[in-house]
């Protein structure tokens, strides 16, 4: 199983975990319910995330359009 977390941040920089879940499969409506549930709990219905950051998974990128429309999606660059 996947585990996917979500990570907030403060307006002085600091981090801290909002969510866990564990996924059967990294596929698109798997993400999608997450999201969405993730959305349910935690915004009202005129506040929304306006930029959400995330690895380059197609599947997680699309979900993450449909639930989150307005919000720029930003990729998280690694570097060795």
């Amino acid at each position: 199983m996947s585990l996917l977390e979500v990570v907030g941040i403060t307006s002085t920089g600091l981090t801290f975990s909002v969510a866990f879940c564990l996924l059967v499969a990294e596929k698109e409506n798997i993400f999608l319910w997450a999201i969405d549930r993730l959305k349910g709990l935690f915004f009202r219905v005129h506040s929304c995330s306006r930029v959400v950051v995330c690895d380059r998974d197609v599947a997680l990128m699309n979900a993450i359009k449909m639930v989150f429309p307005k919000a720029y999606n930003l990729l998280c660059r690694f570097s060795h």
